[in-house]
């Protein structure tokens, strides 16, 4: 049973930590902690504004840099145009955020860079060239996307970048991605789902509560195996020590299809993160 999934030679443990809304010695801790129960996936973000606190964290820990999958997205938008050469002000701009990231991280490198939402000051080709052009630096092993939809995917490859990791969107037992993660499948691309256990709700649906039950697992373990089982990436949130624990041991079970089939059967649209990006954009969320 496979516990990562691998893409160009990079393998991403399938279950991650996920650190939003971790702030100060909080965040410090539980990264600490998850990596010392055997967590290999740290997942956070620039406008998470806890780089600091997640490197050190890891630090903490004695985990081996090379050991360790850390992912990080930059923020995109935000980049003023200026007068005269105002492509290359914004391209110097956003590798110096980046920078200021490896530099909060304590690392010279991550393993996972994202485009963090689909809205730019500047145009995806560009800043897909100025991802990838980190890339080529060596700072970054592989350069993915976060909450893009199909379109946006599809400009992705006739934009000529066929270089693309994963895209990161929120998916859980109660919000189908069926068209997204079809359109994943058919260009490689390997799917992390953020909120995957939807805040705690799933342990609140009868359906899944059977099913734990069945499984001799909790409602929080049985959403986390649905979604590998779909060669998913899930990147669960937590501060609590035995949720960590609870989090990661999914690896010992397998859920019949009959049983994924009625954990499908539960969505009904119901999405954490606003989605007002898109609206603006008027790119259909699908």
């Amino acid at each position: 049973m496979s516990k990562s999934f691998t893409r160009f030679g990079l393998s991403i443990p399938s279950i991650g930590l996920g650190t939003w809304e971790l702030r100060g010695k909080e965040c410090r801790r539980v990264v600490r902690e998850a990596l010392e129960l055997g967590y290999r996936h740290i997942d956070t973000a620039a406008m998470y504004e806890n780089e600091p606190e997640v490197g050190q964290g890891i630090i903490d820990s004695g985990i081996d840099r090379e050991d360790l999958f850390l992912t990080t997205k930059i923020n995109t938008t935000g980049w003023t145009p200026s007068r005269g050469d105002g492509q290359s002000l914004k391209n110097k701009n956003i590798v110096k955020v980046f920078n200021q990231s490896l530099t909060d991280l304590k690392t010279e490198y991550v393993d996972l860079l994202l485009i963090h939402w689909p809205r730019f000051e500047t145009t995806l080709g560009d800043m897909l060239e100025i991802l990838f052009a980190i890339k080529e630096s060596q700072k970054v092993k592989e350069i993915g996307v976060a909450n893009f939809n199909t379109s946006l995917l599809k400009e992705c490859i006739s934009l000529g970048f066929n270089d693309i990791y994963c895209n990161q969107v929120e998916y859980h037992p109660f919000l189908s991605q069926a068209k997204l993660l079809d359109v994943m499948q058919n260009l490689e691309l390997i799917p992390v789902a953020y909120c995957p256990i939807c805040r705690g709700d799933v342990a609140k649906d009868k359906v899944i509560i059977g099913l734990a039950e069945k499984y001799n697992k909790t409602p929080a373990q049985v959403s986390l195996r649905w979604l590998i089982q779909q060669q998913s990436v899930a990147i669960p949130k937590t501060a609590k020590l035995e949720r960590l624990k609870e989090n990661i041991d999914v690896y010992d079970f397998i859920i019949d299809q009959s049983d994924m089939d009625k954990i499908y059967s539960l969505a009904r649209n119901q999405r954490l993160v606003p989605n007002l990006e898109s609206k603006e954009l008027n790119y259909p969320w699908d």
